[in-house]
């Protein structure tokens, strides 16, 4: 069963993933970016790369470096964090709604069609034992396509 079931399982669900993903790219839009936050974060940046290299400038040219982002007037790092945005509302643009879908479909229907590709090919094998009794009733959800009326209900097929 490994070698005959789980492995093409495994391989399909692969060359799926990979699919799905190219895929996305492809229908993928560009962002559209805003000036102000690559700016912010650039500023962010080399605050760090002061803060980590500091050490290697002279005291006169750190506070310099210092007061130019942290002056309480002035200072980059304060006027940056002055402009508090609210982020846009995804339910009131329809580019963001429509990425939306297109994420969700390019996730849902491979499934859909690798779910009908495994109930279609591999009907009838047994798989696995669940690790607990179940009652008859649970006999027809997991093992379909197996019409065997000795098999205990907890072993399942590959639904």
């Amino acid at each position: 069963i490994r070698t005959w079931v789980f492995l093409p399982i495994f391989l399909i669900n692969f060359l799926i993933g990979i699919l799905r993903h190219y895929v996305s790219v492809l229908l993928s839009s560009q962002k559209k970016v805003d000036l102000e936050q690559i700016k912010d974060s650039q500023a962010l940046i080399r605050a760090r790369v002061l803060r980590e290299n500091g050490k290697y400038l002279s005291k006169q040219a750190f506070f310099t470096r210092k007061n130019y982002f942290n002056n309480e007037k002035d200072g980059v790092l304060k006027l940056g964090s002055q402009k508090n945005t609210a982020p846009p509302n995804p339910m009131t643009d329809p580019s963001m709604m429509t990425e939306m879908v297109k994420g969700n479909m390019t996730s849902m229907v491979p499934m859909m069609v690798v779910g009908g590709w495994i109930n279609w090919h591999f009907s009838g094998f047994v798989t696995t034992k669940v690790p607990f009794p179940l009652t008859l009733r649970f006999k027809p959800m997991l093992q379909r396509g197996i019409e065997l009326q000795s098999l205990d209900a907890s072993w399942v097929s590959s639904v």
